[in-house]
């Protein structure tokens, strides 16, 4: 058997499951690739590597954390006051006070993280598009 004079002369072998192997395919076709082989080595040598760091964003979904810790209370506190409203039929002014106080901290608390959330995301979306 005569060996063919190629410019690419390693072999490459990987194994893929059903899934894979249709996943890839279908990349394939939607990057306008007629085959695999040459699908998998342009993305190989050419394709973008992406990696984004979500540290940062990790941590303010840690903070959800802590509000669910302070949600808790607040909701510790709603059930003492109203534990002591079903008992004496009425409600003293500064209980009610501090549990309108509690409740609007929480709020400010959610916006905030939730804008810094997202101001987040869409940085790392810009610093994505940029590269």
């Amino acid at each position: 058997m005569k060996e063919v004079d190629r410019k690419r002369k390693k072999q490459i072998l990987f194994r893929a499951t059903p899934e894979e192997k249709k996943q890839l395919l279908n990349n394939m076709k939607a990057a306008g690739y007629s085959t695999l082989a040459s699908y998998l080595l342009h993305m190989g040598l050419r394709g973008y590597i992406v990696n984004i760091n979500f540290a940062d964003v990790k941590a303010l979904l840690g903070d959800v954390g802590a509000v669910r810790s302070e949600l808790n209370r607040i909701g510790n506190n709603i059930n003492q006051v109203a534990k002591h409203v079903n008992q004496s039929h009425e409600i003293d002014a500064m209980d009610f006070y501090l549990l309108e106080e509690e409740v609007k901290s929480m709020r400010s608390q959610i916006e905030k993280m939730e804008k810094q959330i997202v101001v987040n995301i869409n940085r790392k979306l810009r610093d994505l598009e940029e590269s």
